[in-house]
């Protein structure tokens, strides 16, 4: 318990950093979606006159973003983006920072299992991405319902968080997995934000072009979709059961390959 408390310590200020980055996020998105409904502008017409590349990175689609469902779904592609690289990244830290901080001859010298250490670091993990989840999902409630007449549309928000943290734990088990099979965390951390930069590009490059819809299985981005989880009310149970069995195998091998790495001291 030692481990986990001091990791839960050691990770506040940056937890709350990410957490603040995701509330002025939300807040802007909906700050910006209240000027355009009071303005009294067409948005939808004024967004047909954009290149379809642009809107595809804006990760506008057939949706009608005059309304606060749509337009708030268009945001959910970022929120999988911000939570994604930070998922990643802790995980990725998380493993190998002993090593970095030349620590591990005196953590890993004491009588307990590579495993015994490991599992509270991961623990901080899944404690991390689910505040970061609920902050989401409290300032998206508030931030709603401030611009859409007190309704702040909380079942269907509730069900774009559970795809939200399911995206989250997978990345967290990549980013361990990365942090435990390569040899710094400066490798670890670099290999993990191109991953993350890599999928989120593909899934851009299958919105631009029909023709390679079949890639979209290769990104996580893609097992979800704010207008089907705020528009249809509905989640991919597919890719639920899909990401929660990757999520087990990378983690599976994490386990596996720390415990059989060299470490440096």
């Amino acid at each position: 318990m030692n481990i986990f408390f001091r990791e839960l310590k050691g990770n506040f200020k940056s937890l709350l950093i990410w957490c603040l980055a995701q509330f002025f996020i939300i807040y802007a998105g909906m700050l910006k979606y209240q000027g355009f409904s009071s303005s009294g502008v067409d948005i939808n017409k004024l967004l047909e006159g954009f290149p379809k590349g642009l809107m595809a990175v804006f990760g506008v689609g057939s949706v009608d973003v005059s309304k606060v469902a749509g337009f708030y779904s268009v945001f959910f592609l970022y929120f999988m983006l911000l939570a994604g690289v930070h998922a990643i990244m802790f995980g990725a830290v998380v493993v190998s920072k002993e090593e970095r901080d030349h620590s591990a001859d005196f953590l890993f010298s004491k009588p307990v299992k590579r495993y015994q250490v490991i599992t509270p670091k991961l623990l901080v993990g899944v404690v991390n991405i689910l505040i970061f989840n609920l902050v989401t999902f409290a300032a998206s409630v508030f931030f709603i319902a401030l611009y859409n007449n007190g309704d702040g549309l909380v079942d269907k928000v509730a069900l774009t968080m559970v795809a939200l943290f399911v995206l989250q734990l997978f990345f967290l088990a990549l980013g361990a997995m990365l942090g435990a099979v390569l040899k710094t965390t400066k490798l670890a951390t670099s290999v993990s934000a191109f991953f993350v930069l890599g999928a989120f590009f593909l899934s851009v490059t299958v919105d631009l072009y029909n023709n390679l819809e079949f890639l979209k299985y290769l990104t996580p981005f893609k097992y979800f979709e704010g207008k089907v989880l705020m528009l249809d009310g509905t989640i991919s149970l597919s890719s639920v059961g899909i990401l929660l069995v990757l999520t087990f195998i990378l983690t599976s091998l994490s386990y596996i390959v720390f415990n059989q790495r060299d470490l440096t001291t």
